[in-house]
């Protein structure tokens, strides 16, 4: 009798570990992508409005969707913190595809300061998506106390406050038009928070979070919500880290990602936005996260002294 109950659990167990990390998001893909083939294929312009605005939109995954959906056909609105990125950005994607392009120059570590400037811009506009991107994360990897007051308020600021204000900017005229769709773009790190990258980790569950209560909440109003949570992928914030250990060449860049990312919007409203990670996440969540807190934490450790040590030799060849 022992044997059924504990047998009973087991099934239990996998077939809701099966339907978590892999069924609910595959059959969301199969029905939406089955219903374009049938039906008419809806453009996202048409679903969702004209108007796509991506933060952090000048590099890495802010520009793979930037890219992807000028290809789409949308018109963007790129904000970020450098200008003369965000002209080169814009033209290069108004001579390819020949969408409007707007830009708005916006620096989200200033904290509050800074979205009374991108109201005067979006209160103008038919925001249909929005991609919440911008992240930050130290250079270096180390202990929590090395850090200064600034560089945590800097994280709290650019990864917590700009998916906040952001989306409540936009929601209440994607309510009242009854369509839209907020992106927001979380981490594997707020699945299993690593030492090493403590805040970076807390700050990037805050969306994440967020995000997952949206959904419910946004039920029957026409405007979805879209989480994504990416692994890692080969971009300036991850310049300094050695991802050999992660897959190499299997690691894509922002363009990549941005175009896989782009593919599954309207499709599901949770996906690791890439192939590759698609295949990691799952593998991932059989390890008890517990256990998995301690090898990330290891990992990042690992990672740590190989940085230490470029650091080290760096100031003995000076």
């Amino acid at each position: 009798m022992l044997f059924y109950f504990w047998a009973a659990i087991g099934i239990y167990t996998f077939v809701w570990w099966l339907y978590e990390n892999v069924l609910s998001s595959l059959i969301s893909i199969i029905w939406y992508s089955g219903k374009q083939l049938i039906f008419a294929r809806q453009k996202l312009s048409d679903r969702y409005g004209s108007w796509a605005v991506i933060t952090g939109a000048t590099d890495g995954i802010g520009k793979g969707y930037a890219v992807h959906l000028a290809r789409m056909g949308m018109n963007l609105v790129l904000i970020s913190r450098s200008e003369p990125k965000l002209i080169n950005v814009a033209r290069e994607i108004q001579n390819n595809f020949g969408v409007q392009v707007k830009w708005i120059v916006a620096d989200f570590s200033n904290g509050a300061t800074v979205y009374s400037r991108i109201w005067k811009v979006l209160k103008f506009i038919d925001v249909g998506i929005l991609v919440n991107n911008v992240g930050y994360m130290p250079q270096r990897l180390d202990v929590f106390d090395a850090h200064t007051d600034d560089v945590y308020l800097r994280m709290v600021n650019v990864n917590v406050l700009s998916v906040l204000l952001m989306t409540h900017m936009v929601l209440p005229h994607m309510k009242q038009v009854r369509r839209g769709i907020i992106v927001n773009v979380s981490s594997h790190t707020a699945y299993y928070p690593a030492a090493y990258m403590t805040v970076y980790s807390a700050s990037k569950a805050f969306g994440h979070n967020m995000t997952l209560a949206l959904q419910n909440e946004l039920r029957g109003t026409g405007v979805e919500c879209q989480l994504v949570v990416p692994q890692f992928v080969r971009t300036n914030m991850t310049g300094p880290l050695d991802l050999s250990m992660f897959g190499g060449s299997l690691v894509p860049d922002g363009i990549s990602y941005g175009r896989w990312a782009t593919w599954t919007i309207g499709k599901t409203n949770h996906t690791s936005g890439h192939w590759y990670h698609s295949i990691q996440l799952p593998l991932h969540r059989l390890i008890p996260s517990s256990l998995f807190r301690v090898i990330s934490g290891k990992i990042c450790e690992r990672l740590k002294k190989i940085q230490d040590k470029e650091v080290q030799n760096m100031s003995t060849k000076r």
